[in-house]
């Protein structure tokens, strides 16, 4: 059963465009409802922050220099300490903290006007009214101040000034009656106003089981569908809400991927916010990069982790501080984690590489809680290192699976939280999966495509330089070459162009430096081919960042491409071994996804 909906904060905050935050209401649990009341001079408004705002009404418009929007929230599992309003120019924020209600059946009526005397304005009725529901009035205007004379004994009376001479006034109460609410009178301080808004809200109670985690990612301008959280790197404590702008983010198999963005600060209000994440001074180890991950939620889905590694902070010569941001994917922190025991696995080359990285995760202040993915490669293998090989756990993993097999980090969230799984494929990832995209003269997903073909990057004669043999005889000792490998481009007529490269790991066994030069005469046999393709991105699409080890399918069809008997001029499936995403943003208008389709970089 329903019980009694109460008010529990109210607060009104002027604001400054283009971007500023506002603090949250303190005190705020799951389950609760926060009501949003955003006046500008346009209508181009937004809110983001804890989660999916719904708008639920709006007044003004159309030239007119006094314009509100509303929204409303359910809070969810994480709070943020604030929230990021977009505006065109200064205005005024309205909060409404609520207990105890429901979004289902709220009422929002509005109304304007152009007055000039004292007791020509008021907030306009609302119908249904309800019995133990919050009933909140709001008032703005070119005044600097409001007093309500019909408030009723208002639970929270809050009323402040912005820009001079435009002021606003919120109040909230209980109602204790199911009939409607009448119209409310207030009286500006000014004798003579310009123009006026007044709502009328009204939020009925309910009971509400609060969301799990992941919260609902949010729209912003500029940033749509998209929310990015700060948490403790070790513990997954979450810290706050990130607001940054032109973000971009990657991920490539077997090697760590990368995330980047600014935080502007417009106001001391946005720097404290910040400097949850980014500490003022060195002395202040309870945040900052080292220790912070970024969580990125597309729609609500997780789309990455990464770790915080570096911050600027700039002051421009314009006067205007902003925070540059640096991180990478979390297989990143395995390449700053020294090997200093001596190690020795001698089973198979994913049980190997596996128990290394475990027994990197094993030392202290190293669990990132990673898990990984079992199995066995079925190939034969003996890994040894120590302190003086002077490596790391990812350098290391990262050159023993080096053309025999890949690994990614795979990011889910499922009852018990979020989950990273280190998942692996021999001798490539890949799940079959693949993924359409097309261009044409008509139309199409896909933006650009961009092909590189380099001779001298590829080679038609391979051969894999080992490491040197032990021996007692007192010549000089050589190092161990695989058996050359000639690319049947010698035999189509190219050119001899020798290629020779180093074993990540020296390996001196025969059958390991035979293996690794055939999969690089035929991965990068004659000259290498390095495609690239940016596409646009679906509200859902079928891609994700777990898509690494996916095909991309590209059917184009252009002058360069001409089409071949009524279908496409090139339709070809690679396999998609790295992924860059950028949001909307300043200069883009639609959110794209860079992919980088099968290669291999040749030393």
């Amino acid at each position: 059963m329903p019980g009694i909906a109460e008010p529990r904060y109210a607060a009104v905050t002027p604001i400054n465009g283009p971007f500023d935050l506002i603090p949250a209401p303190p005190s705020m649990m799951a389950g609760d409802v926060v009501i949003a009341i955003i006046t500008s001079r346009t209508l181009d408004i937004d809110i983001s922050g804890g989660g999916a705002w719904t708008p639920l009404g709006e007044e003004g418009g159309d030239g007119s220099l006094l314009c509100s929007r509303v929204f409303a929230q359910v809070v969810g599992t994480a709070i943020p300490s604030s929230y990021a309003v977009e505006i065109d120019g200064d205005g005024m924020a309205a909060l409404l903290h609520g207990r105890g209600a429901t979004l289902a059946g709220i009422a929002v009526v509005s109304n304007s006007g152009i007055f000039a005397t004292p007791d020509s304005g008021a907030t306009a009725p609302a119908a249904p009214g309800a019995v133990a529901a919050i009933a909140a009035r709001y008032v703005i205007g070119d005044a600097s101040s409001f007093f309500g004379t019909g408030w009723g004994g208002a639970t929270f009376p809050v009323e402040d000034g912005v820009a001079g001479n435009v002021g606003a006034q919120l109040g909230a109460l209980t109602t204790l009656s199911s009939n409607n609410l009448p119209a409310s009178r207030f009286t500006p301080s000014a004798p003579l106003v310009d123009r006026w808004q007044a709502f009328t809200i009204v939020i009925p109670p309910g009971d509400y089981v609060p969301p799990p985690p992941p919260v609902p990612a949010f729209a912003v301008k500029g940033r749509a569908l998209y929310r990015y959280t700060a948490h403790d790197l070790l513990t997954g404590q979450y810290i706050d809400d990130l607001y940054p702008r032109d973000p971009v983010y990657s991920k490539r198999a077997s090697e760590p991927g990368s995330f980047t963005g600014s935080l502007p600060i417009p106001n001391s209000r946005v720097a404290r916010a910040v400097r949850r994440v980014i500490p003022k001074l060195k002395s202040d180890l309870s945040t900052g990069p080292g220790r912070v991950e970024i969580r990125v939620w597309r729609d609500g889905q997780l789309w990455g982790r990464y770790w915080l590694t570096g911050a600027r902070v700039a002051r421009g010569r314009d006067g205007r501080i902003n925070v540059e941001l640096r991180a990478t994917t979390l297989d990143g922190f395995w390449y700053s984690l020294r090997v200093r025991d001596p190690l020795t696995f001698d089973s198979d080359l994913i049980a190997n590489v596996r128990d290394l990285l475990e027994h990197g995760q094993s030392l202290d202040g190293a669990d990132l809680g990673i898990v990984f993915q079992g199995g066995v490669a079925g190939i034969p293998h003996v890994l040894q290192a120590g302190k003086e090989d002077n490596t790391t756990y990812g350098r290391l993993a990262q050159e023993k699976l080096r053309g025999q097999a890949e690994y990614t980090l795979h990011e889910t969230v499922d009852e018990t939280g979020v989950v990273t799984t280190w998942v692996w494929g021999v001798p490539t990832l890949g799940s079959g999966v693949h993924h359409v995209f097309s261009t044409s003269p008509t139309g199409g997903d896909m933006a650009e495509y961009g092909l590189d073909i380099d001779a001298l990057r590829g080679g038609t004669d391979w051969e894999v330089r080992g490491g040197t043999p032990e021996t007692e005889a007192t010549e000089a000792r050589v190092p161990l070459y695989s058996e050359p490998v000639t690319t049947p481009h010698r035999a189509a007529g190219h050119p001899r162009i020798d290629h020779v490269v180093d074993h990540p790991t020296q390996s001196t066994l025969q059958p390991e430096l035979d293996e690794l030069a055939a999969y690089y005469a035929e991965i990068a046999g004659g000259s290498l081919w390095v495609r690239t393709v940016t596409v646009y991105l679906a509200k859902r699409p079928t891609l994700t960042m777990n898509s690494i080890g996916d095909y991309a399918r590209l059917m184009i069809t252009d002058v360069w491409h001409e089409r071949e008997d009524g279908g496409a001029g090139l339709d070809i499936s690679e396999q998609i071994i790295g992924i860059e995403v950028r949001p909307t943003g300043r200069g883009r208008g639609r959110e794209e996804a860079v992919l980088t389709l099968r290669s291999v970089e040749v030393p």
